[in-house]
C-alpha cells in the first residue's frame, strides 16, 4: 500500500518540478531593431508608413517563432541622420504608430510636439512612448506572422520638407526553447 502512494509522490513532485522549472529554462534575449522614414515633401503635412517583417528584421525572432512567450519594448530612441532645412524648421505635430501589416488597428506609440529638427541630427534622443502603443508593438512582434506596420504623421512649419528620421527599438523576448 506504500508503494503506490510513494510512486504517486515521487511523480508529483517530478511534475511540479518540470513546471517549476519552465520558467528557469527559458530564453532571454535583448535586442535591437530599427527602421528610418525618409520624409520628402512640398506641403505643411506629411506622412509615411512601411511593413516591417520581423523574422527579416531579427534572426532571434525567426529563430524562436512560436516559441515567443512574452515582448517588451525597453525603450524607443529617435534622431535625424540627414536635414536639409532651416535651423528653425520643427516639427508642430509628429506621431509614431503601429498597426497590423494591413494597417488595421493603428495605435500610438508616441507623439511630439514643437520639436525643431536641427539638434536631432545625428543626436539619439529616448522618444515617451504610451502603453497602448508599445503593446500593440510587442503583440504585433510575438505573435505570427510577426509582421507590423510602422507610419509616421505630421506637420511642420516651413517647407520644403527633407529629412531622414531613424527610429531605434529596444526590444527583451522571453521564448520557450522547449
Amino acid at each position: 500500500m506504500k508503494t503506490p502512494g510513494i510512486l504517486f509522490l515521487i511523480v508529483f513532485a517530478s511534475l511540479f518540478s518540470l513546471t517549476a522549472c519552465e520558467d528557469w529554462l527559458d530564453v532571454k534575449k535583448t535586442f535591437t531593431f530599427e527602421h528610418e522614414f525618409p520624409v520628402t515633401s512640398d506641403d505643411l503635412s506629411f506622412q509615411e508608413s512601411e511593413v516591417i517583417d520581423m523574422p527579416l528584421k531579427n534572426s532571434l525572432i525567426k529563430d524562436y517563432g512560436s516559441k515567443i512567450k512574452k515582448i517588451e519594448i525597453l525603450e524607443v530612441r529617435y534622431w535625424l541622420t540627414y536635414h536639409e532645412g532651416s535651423e528653425t524648421q520643427q516639427y508642430n505635430n509628429i506621431s509614431l504608430n503601429v498597426a497590423k501589416a494591413d494597417g488595421s488597428d493603428s495605435k500610438n506609440i508616441s507623439t511630439l510636439q514643437n520639436v525643431v529638427l536641427s539638434p536631432l541630427l545625428n543626436n539619439p534622443t529616448v522618444l515617451p512612448t504610451n502603453e497602448e502603443g508599445t503593446k500593440k508593438l510587442s503583440d504585433l512582434i510575438k505573435n505570427p506572422p510577426h509582421k507590423l506596420s510602422l507610419k509616421i504623421v505630421g506637420d511642420i512649419n516651413e517647407v520644403p520638407v527633407n529629412f531622414k528620421v531613424y527610429f531605434e527599438f529596444d526590444v527583451r523576448m522571453t521564448a520557450s526553447p522547449l
